[in-house]
């Protein structure tokens, strides 16, 4: 009865230790450098059940497929997040990146970019384009007007999932700011 008894102490320490690691590591700050995009996702548990998504984004050819093994992804199953390595030159299309995230079997809970450009306004909205690009976002936050006429700007930020799901093509891609330089 002891040696149970010490097996579930033993069973139920090692769990609250490896469930604190996990919250640590998803709730960790995220770091977004240039020419990459971080997506936050659910349920990526382990490396042979994440292939799928993995397989369905190296076919976006807005990735740099000359970084992370080849194809452009690299999946960290500790933080749940996915790494993206972008060229800079082309736009980054976050519908096609949430749909191969989902096709693969997951759920995508946020997307985090780093952009270099200018900001104008454009009635009431603040729009970044990216120097390298030319993709559009509209700046989320407070104070955003104080941007205008700050010349070339690096911002990262948060697109929500909803944004993505109902975003047009043609439509900025709406990033909430988490830091400027």
């Amino acid at each position: 009865m002891r040696v149970q008894l010490l097996i579930c102490t033993v069973l139920l320490a090692t769990n609250v230790a490896l469930a604190d690691q996990a919250e640590t590591a998803e709730t960790a700050e995220i770091v977004v450098e240039p020419s990459q995009a971080i997506v936050q996702v659910n349920g990526i548990v382990c490396s042979f059940c994440a292939y799928g998504a993995e397989k369905n984004l190296s076919k976006l050819e807005f990735l740099d497929d000359s970084q992370f093994g080849g194809d452009g992804v690299l999946i960290d199953i500790q933080s749940h997040r996915i790494t993206l390595a972008l060229r800079p030159e082309q736009n980054l299309d976050l519908a096609r990146v949430y749909k191969a995230i989902t096709k693969g079997g997951y759920d995508p809970v946020s997307f985090h970019v780093n952009v270099q450009g200018q900001v104008r306004q454009d009635g009431d909205r603040y729009l970044l384009t990216s120097t390298e690009s030319g993709q559009v976002f509209e700046i989320i936050g407070d104070n955003t007007e104080r941007l205008i006429g700050r010349g070339s700007i690096r911002m990262t930020g948060r697109v929500d999932v909803a944004d993505v799901a109902d975003l047009k093509a043609d439509q900025p891609t709406p990033v909430r700011i988490s830091s400027i330089d």
